[in-house]
């Protein structure tokens, strides 16, 4: 395990914000060592924190062994390179943190990429100025000397590294593009789930898919941690009257989520765009839920997803006084853990997506099943009678589905 100092360089921090930077810090599996905490009025161009506070630290590291030195602000390629000359190890701001769990918890090729390339754009910027020991070697005229060439090569390999990156990351677009066609053909309604990291969307999603009678492979992963989830996991969830939907859990959001992250998983965080509707899980036992919800409402702008159809629910009920399960509006209160509370969830999500629908009879000819069978998975039968002349279906449809098979309707009720 790393053993780390952690520098609280505060302007006009919230409290809230520095006890996640420590749960951050947790989910990195890093040793906190010991912290030193600045207020400040101005930032030091040279060093975020003042000459004082560096010395200080300085004089720690004589007597104690550490590893790296963590900052809870966002550092300039400046600010990094100077306080390392001083300190002589590795110092990280709280982006590099992120990236860091990011790279723990990154398990398919594509998580890995991504994270790849917001982690070699981090580090592009600060080459400017390194290797200044062999930049001093710099022959002068037209001859570069051999600390200049290393430079510019470090730089060359790195561009060309995103540049490859960025291409294999182009290519899982395309996939996605063609996949989410694909699902779009199926007429499945898609809900997404999102909110703040650790807030229960995982739990939901297993609940949900044990509720549709799913194997456990099919399961995502859940974990008391922060960025537990980062690749999107897209799931079929089929109610036993029909009306099956599919849901979708992706990366949660975090305060001030790192610029590069959000670039790097365009794609991922894109498929939430596409949705019918979002399902934002908050965690009721929070404190700080209200700042949370801000914060996922602000990222969503950000991708573009902000106009959505929502439902909000708030989870972790059995750990406050709230009564649950209740619903409110929009508004649902649950605990993921109750299995019971899943009915209640299902009902409040069906009210919202299939609120649109028409209440039809349908005449099938035997030789339909393949209709038969799409409705049965797409829209909610109510009642079948099979007589000679074909199958009888008392149904409700949705509006696409109500125009494909106007052909089959023989009465529309009020």
């Amino acid at each position: 395990m790393e053993d780390i100092i952690v520098v609280f360089a505060d302007i006009d921090t919230p409290q809230e914000e520095n006890e996640e930077f420590i749960e951050l810090i947790k989910a990195c599996d890093m040793n906190i060592v010991t912290c030193f905490k600045q207020p400040l009025k101005a930032i030091n161009f040279r060093t975020f924190i003042g000459k004082g506070k560096c010395l200080e630290i300085q004089t720690y590291l004589t007597s104690t062994k550490v590893d790296t030195i963590i900052f809870n602000q966002e550092l300039s390629p400046l600010q990094i390179r100077n306080l390392e000359e001083i300190f002589q190890i590795p110092v990280l701001d709280r982006t590099d943190l992120i990236l860091a769990i990011f790279e723990k918890r990154a398990v398919t090729p594509v998580a890995r990429l991504q994270i790849e390339s917001a982690q070699l754009k981090k580090l592009l910027p600060r080459l400017i100025g390194a290797n200044t020991q062999l930049g001093r070697q710099s022959a002068s005229g037209k001859n570069k000397g051999a600390g200049e060439k290393q430079l510019e090569l470090d730089r060359r390999r790195i561009k060309a590294r995103i540049h490859e990156v960025d291409r294999e990351l182009k290519k899982v677009e395309a996939q996605r593009h063609t996949q989410r066609r694909a699902r779009q053909r199926s007429r499945l309604p898609l809900v997404a789930l999102v909110g703040y990291t650790n807030a229960g969307k995982s739990t939901i999603m297993n609940q949900l898919l044990r509720c549709s009678a799913h194997k456990e492979e099919k399961q995502v992963v859940e974990k008391d941690m922060l960025f537990a989830t980062l690749d999107t996991s897209i799931r079929c969830i089929t109610q036993p009257h029909g009306h099956s939907f599919l849901l979708s859990d992706t990366v949660g959001f975090v305060n001030r989520l790192p610029h590069e992250l959000i670039e790097a998983f365009h794609s991922t965080l894109e498929e939430v765009k596409y949705a019918d509707m979002l399902l934002q899980v908050v965690d009721a036992s929070d404190e700080e839920k209200a700042k949370h919800m801000a914060v996922t409402m602000e990222t969503l702008r950000e991708i573009g997803a902000g106009d959505l159809p929502m439902l909000t629910v708030f989870n972790k009920c059995d750990k406050t006084e709230y009564p649950y399960p209740h619903s409110k509006g929009h508004e649902l209160y649950i605990s993921a853990k109750a299995k019971d509370n899943m009915d209640a969830l299902l009902s409040a999500l069906n009210k919202q997506l299939f609120a649109q629908e028409h209440h039809v009879k349908l005449q099938l000819p035997y030789e339909q099943t393949a209709i038969y069978a799409a409705l049965m998975q797409q829209a909610c039968i109510l009642e079948r009678e099979d007589q000679e002349e074909g199958m009888y279906l008392d149904a409700l449809l949705n509006e696409k589905l109500y125009q494909k098979y106007q052909q089959y309707i023989i009465q529309l009720y009020a």
